[in-house]
């Protein structure tokens, strides 16, 4: 701290011999040395820097210094231009939001006011009321009839107010002389008799010398009761002679705001002691007391409150200092520029992709027969396509890429016929499976559970038992692969007998047999997976009684079945690609099965059933109609015999 210290002397000495410059000679060299040797510092940090860069730049691969070169060039400029748009836009909507909620105070101000008003007109009409000002400026009447009509006179008054303007809950004036007079609306079980403060109203009052004003009753920062009050004066020696309060229907102050607008839904109204007076779909809690906004010092504001995250504007009605305040949350103001930031943010995603896609392209010519071997694995394995790569190479690659083709044909071949071989498994298996089981036993242990039923006086239990052991043996008991129609719908009625049991009588269920289609024989258990499903996905999903029916009929030289719930119905889009699934014939079938996610497992496996053992002009076809209906209809031959295919048993549903 010495140099700071010189005399006067020293400084005029040095002063002298400062160069031209402006420099003191002993002080020049060392400044340039110093500006000299950090120069030399950082050229030398920079240096280090830029070889840095260009030793990892010299690193990458070309894919990625292609990619480099557009984001540098393409994506960051974007980016940039996404930012400032997102920012202007933001700060458009909050300057609109701003602009709007400021209109709507200034309405629900005018309005307002023109309450205010007509609250001030029934104040100066009971002002000037002769009657009322009589009985306030007289003595005490000593006729005790006189006195009750004057009474019964001012309280009818005070009624015929209260019944014609419903923002007035009560009336009463009180006179220096003792007299109280009131009327209420009988909508408060407390009269304004007992709940008029009296004395802070007539404190208040006072202070304006006969003027209107308004006194606010509060607790917990909530106004409980709201007064529009004034003094009385006498009229020819100016001597107050009584007090006048009118209390307010705090329900009919929403009525000022609620009729405006929906569009900003957070309203808050407060007293000029910042107490609640009304409020519409807001938290209170944030402007009781004023605390967020330091007691809202202006007149009127707009401001992004960081507390509620919310941008608020409010305004001050001049005449009572209410407060009416009105925000929006930030998540909703913005909500507009948030869509535009992630579109934006979509945009530079998509743009990078489809760049660096480019950038790839060019990459990839370099080793483009591996690429082709690769693309063409993945087409086989994500659609099962036969894909044939023509390349005339004799290196590994082109043995590689005859092995290829050869691999694809073979999986091609494969594909169309694993399903039919999973199938003619399933069978095998079944049949295995009912080869295990000893139908007699099963049949005479539910025979048993029947009579024990019976003895015990369960007929319920007995029924259930043998509807059950009826279409068991629809199931296991019997070889024959074909069955009429009427035993299939006997089947079908077996089955919904036990079903009602546990719907009780939701089901109604009704058959029809008609022109000796009953005759016609079909595979076993092809309705009653229809039958089922009609159940579970139809009547189930009512909450009322729902209708299964059951219709055989002959139609030309086919056999037409047709099973229809009341049930919800099935939308246009979900019809339309079930439809689409069902007509495909069954080499496309089996070769997009892969793929494919499969719905309505029970009604692929009837129509598919229908298609390998008659042929893929037979099979299923749905309609329906939305909260109407569902029909299935079963098309195949009418013919005893059907025509040689494959055949499975099955009840998936």
């Amino acid at each position: 701290m010495r140099e700071f210290k010189q005399s006067g002397k020293d400084i005029e000495q040095q002063a002298d011999t400062q160069s031209p410059e402006g420099f003191p000679e002993r002080v020049f060299p060392v400044q340039i040395y110093s500006v000299v040797f950090y120069s030399v510092k950082i050229a030398g940090q920079v240096e280090k820097l830029k070889s840095r860069i260009i030793r990892f730049y010299k690193n990458l691969s070309i894919k990625k210094k292609l990619l480099l070169a557009f984001y540098i060039q393409i994506i960051i400029p974007m980016i940039f231009m996404g930012f400032l748009s997102y920012r202007n836009s933001a700060e458009t909507i909050k300057s609109m939001s701003t602009n709007y909620a400021n209109d709507l105070l200034q309405m629900i101000e005018l309005r307002f006011d023109d309450f205010l008003s007509n609250l001030s007109v029934i104040s100066q009409d009971l002002l000037y009321d002769k009657t009322i000002y009589n009985a306030l400026a007289s003595k005490n009447i000593n006729d005790p009839i006189l006195d009750y009509e004057i009474d019964n006179e001012i309280s009818n008054t005070m009624k015929k107010i209260i019944l014609s303007r419903p923002e007035v809950q009560a009336i009463a004036i009180v006179g220096n002389n003792g007299k109280f007079y009131y009327a209420d609306d009988n909508s408060s079980s407390s009269s304004i008799k007992n709940i008029l403060p009296y004395d802070k109203v007539l404190e208040k009052a006072r202070k304006y010398q006969g003027k209107v004003t308004w006194y606010t009753d509060s607790s917990n920062g909530v106004v409980n009761h709201l007064y529009l009050v004034r003094t009385i004066y006498h009229q020819d020696n100016f001597s107050e002679i009584g007090l006048q309060a009118i209390l307010i229907n705090k329900n009919f102050i929403r009525t000022v705001y609620d009729g405006l607008t929906r569009s900003m839904q957070n309203i808050v109204i407060l007293s000029d002691d910042y107490s609640l007076i009304a409020a519409r779909n807001s938290d209170p809690g944030y402007f009781i007391s004023g605390s967020s906004f330091g007691k809202l010092e202006n007149e009127k504001d707009s401001r992004i409150d960081h507390d509620i995250n919310a941008l608020v504007s409010y305004t001050t009605i001049s005449e009572t200092g209410w407060k009416i305040i009105t925000y929006v949350p930030l998540n909703i103001l913005y909500r507009d520029a948030y869509a535009l930031r992630r579109n934006l943010v979509l945009l530079c995603l998509v743009t990078a992709i489809i760049l660096s896609a480019f950038n790839l392209s060019i990459a990839m010519s370099f080793i483009n027969p591996i690429n082709r071997l690769v693309m063409g694995m993945k087409m086989v394995q994500k659609d099962n396509r036969v894909v044939y790569i023509d390349d005339e190479r004799e290196d590994e690659i082109g043995f590689l890429n005859k092995t290829f083709n050869e691999m694809s044909r073979e999986i091609n071949h494969l594909v169309n016929w694993v399903y039919r071989e999973q199938i003619t498994r399933k069978e095998a298996e079944l049949k295995a499976l009912q080869s295990q089981i000893n139908p007699h036993f099963l049949f005479n242990t539910l025979e048993s559970i029947n009579w024990m039923a019976r003895l015990n006086n369960v007929p319920e239990i007995s029924e259930t038992v043998t509807d059950l052991s009826d279409l068991m043996e629809a199931t296991i008991g019997r070889e024959d692969k074909l069955i009429t129609v009427e035993e299939e719908f006997m089947y079908s009625d077996k089955y919904i007998s036990i079903i009602k049991r546990r719907f009780e009588d939701k089901i109604e269920f009704r058959k029809e047999i008609l022109n000796g289609a009953g005759k016609v024989k079909i595979p076993r258990l092809l309705i009653q997976p229809l039958v089922e499903n009609a159940v579970y996905h139809g009547i189930d999903k009512l909450r009322g009684k729902g209708e299964i029916l059951l219709k055989a009929y002959l139609e030309g030289d086919r056999l037409v079945i047709i099973v229809m719930d009341t049930g919800p119905g099935i939308d246009n889009a979900e019809l339309d690609a079930l439809n689409r699934r069902l007509s495909l014939d069954n080499d496309t079938y089996f070769k997009n099965l892969r793929t494919e996610k499969r719905q309505s497992i029970g009604i692929e496996n009837v129509n598919r059933r229908i298609k390998l053992f008659y042929g893929d002009k037979y099979g299923l076809k749905i309609e329906s109609e939305k909260g109407k209906y569902t029909r299935v209809i079963v098309s195949i031959p009418a013919s005893i015999e059907a025509a040689e295919g494959y055949y499975v048993q099955g009840n998936d549903n």
